[in-house]
């Protein structure tokens, strides 16, 4: 039997009250599956096998359809995500009482995954969304899912455009930007291109999520890491190189950063290890999902002397820092 749209918002105001305030990974697993079934089965998009293409743009990848689904399910990441929008909200709930907190989501996918849970916590008149894809279906399935949930109140409007060349609207005030389009490392997807264009016309109290995202060079030791997974309580014995790159409101582009690379007789992999603050407390760090699993840049071989090695991050269609030793 078919919920009603009552039914439909009380399960997911009881998956989203699990993802903000428990801490036992069951109950969150379970309000992410109740999510990811009931958003499939408004909008029939599945997360299930990969059928579709990306859209390649000037800027990088744009994810398919079904591969933005795909990312609801990465535990860790919904409910940090979620969490620091949560908080973010209410903050600006506080800064400007009685305003409505009006946000763009820039790369929305077609659950809108990190603003429709919200839609429990927040009423309409709190809150209200811009969702832009530049994938059309994504889009059409998340304005779809709007209008089955009885959600289409929260909506300002939907655009499809590339949000790296996106304008603000004049007749609404943004006061938050969401913008979640990268992989470790801010390689191959535009999160670099899009931070460029929308923050920039972000009005000084605004916020942008997320908060802050670092990309550092670190020596690793394959033993160090391995043992970090399998016994507990381990810290991975490391060896901080330097920071490579820091994206936060205060935005600017990567310039060309030279480093000093320690010579080491044990640690002889150079990987990129990249931490994510969605905002205040609510961080990702290494290895606690995709976006932050460690890149691999080189092996360094009979290191007997430090050295010295020049990133450089390369705007493009396939974007990503580059490196000479």
């Amino acid at each position: 039997m078919e919920l009603t749209t009552q039914q439909r918002n009380e399960s997911i105001s009881a998956a989203t009250n699990a993802l903000l305030f428990e801490d036992d990974y069951l109950h969150i697993k379970n309000a992410i599956d109740q999510l990811h079934l009931l958003f499939a089965g408004v909008t029939g998009v599945n997360a299930g096998n990969i059928t579709d293409q990306d859209i390649h743009l000037p800027s990088g990848k744009a994810v398919s359809t079904i591969k933005a689904a795909h990312c609801l399910k990465e535990l860790e990441r919904t409910r940090r995500f979620i969490r620091g929008i949560y908080h973010a909200i209410n903050h600006l709930l506080d800064t400007i009482p009685g305003h409505t907190i009006n946000i763009l989501y820039a790369g929305c996918g077609p659950y809108a995954t990190l603003l429709t849970p919200l839609t429990s916590q927040f009423t309409a008149a709190q809150i209200n969304f811009i969702l832009l894809d530049i994938n059309p279906d994504s889009l059409e399935a998340a304005k779809i899912l709007y209008e089955k949930l009885g959600l289409s109140d929260y909506l300002a409007d939907c655009v499809c455009t590339d949000a790296t060349t996106y304008k603000f609207p004049d007749s609404v005030s943004i006061d938050m930007v969401i913008s979640e389009t990268m992989l470790n490392a801010l390689k191959k997807e535009p999160q670099v291109a899009i931070m460029n264009n929308l923050i920039p016309q972000m009005r000084p109290e605004a916020i942008f999520i997320p908060e802050e995202i670092t990309v550092e060079a670190v020596l690793t030791r394959w033993e160090e890491e391995y043992n970090s997974f399998t016994m507990p309580d381990y810290q991975a014995k490391r060896i901080r190189v330097g920071l490579v790159y820091c994206a936060s409101r205060e935005f600017k582009l990567p310039q060309p950063v030279v480093l000093q690379v320690p010579a080491s007789e044990t640690h002889k992999r150079l990987d990129l290890f990249t931490q994510i603050t969605v905002f205040g407390k609510e961080v990702l760090n290494t290895y606690t999902c995709s976006l932050t699993m460690p890149l691999a840049v080189c092996e360094l071989q009979n290191q007997k002397a430090g050295i010295t090695i020049k990133f450089e991050y390369v705007m493009s269609d396939n974007p990503g820092f580059t490196y000479t030793i």
